[in-house]
């Protein structure tokens, strides 16, 4: 009967393509917020049952080294945002206002480390994968978390798996696009046209450290002016081609990783979505 119900359940060709043309498409942002939210309700959910209080909060805007690792090339963006300076402290101050980590302060040591343990597992066993440039890590296949990930991806050691090599490919992509010779010569093309703006900038890093931590009257302009010229020079386009170029290169070290992540989080899209409508 296994069998039987096997085969009648099987794909066919066209519903097979099909779904490997969804899994080989990039999530979008909205659909990745699906799931992380997805995964805290089932935390919440889980910590509840243990007898400890979980917060669902929302996801904050994602910071400038994330959204632009390289070069500002949205002058949109930038106008409404600068470098970053003001989502940073909104997710500063989120951060140090997070229910979650107050409810935890205040919990006796016994009560705390009670919790924790309901949270994140007894011990860093039952997970495990070796990730470039870190070596093997383990993690609890038990507690909380690692409950809410097995319900929403169902394989909880490869999408552990895929989870951590593919983050750390995220890393080391941009690392070797930072260092490849042919960023160079656009890189002076977009300090020229940033010169003759006034604005003494050899390279996209200088004008992030400029602004990192203290706001100045010339924030917004300059940001602008970076985007407008990492387009008109060609550098957002070196950048992005650089990037899918390298990142094709270390995604083709981990096949198995790359897919197994690509799989999972469309599989359990729909599963996501039903979890947040319920809320």
């Amino acid at each position: 009967m296994a069998v039987a119900w096997s085969t009648a359940c099987e794909p066919n060709d066209s519903q097979k393509s099909q779904g490997q043309q969804e899994a080989s498409r990039h999530l979008t942002m909205a659909e990745r917020e699906v799931l992380v939210q997805a995964e805290k309700i089932l935390t919440r959910d889980c910590m509840k049952r243990q007898g400890f209080s979980f917060w669902v909060t929302p996801e904050l805007p994602e910071p400038l080294e994330r959204r632009f690792p390289y070069v500002i090339d949205d002058k949109q963006w930038a106008a409404a945002n600068g470098y970053g300076r003001g989502i940073r402290e909104r997710r500063e101050a989120s951060a140090r206002n997070d229910p979650n980590r107050r409810y935890f302060d205040r919990l006796s040591a016994d009560r705390k480390a009670a919790a924790i343990t309901a949270l994140n597992g007894p011990t860093p066993e039952g997970l495990e994968a070796d990730v470039p440039g870190m070596g093997r890590i383990r993690h609890s296949d038990k507690g909380c978390v690692s409950h809410a990930q097995r319900e929403l991806y169902t394989d909880l050691p490869a999408w552990y798996r895929a989870k951590k090599v593919t983050e750390a490919l995220d890393r080391t992509t941009t690392a070797a696009v930072v260092a490849d010779p042919e960023l160079r010569p656009v890189t002076r093309q977009w300090a020229t046209c940033m010169h003759e703006r006034g604005l003494p900038y050899d390279m996209p890093q200088k004008t992030r450290e400029q602004f990192a931590l203290r706001p100045e009257a010339d924030e917004f302009t300059t940001a602008q002016a970076e985007a407008e010229c990492a387009r008109s020079t060609g550098l957002a386009a070196t950048l992005r081609e650089l990037s899918r170029a390298h990142r094709q290169r270390m995604d083709s070290r981990h096949p198995t990783e790359v897919k197994n992540r690509a799989l999972l989080e469309h599989k359990a899209l729909s599963r996501a979505r039903d979890i947040v409508r319920r809320g």
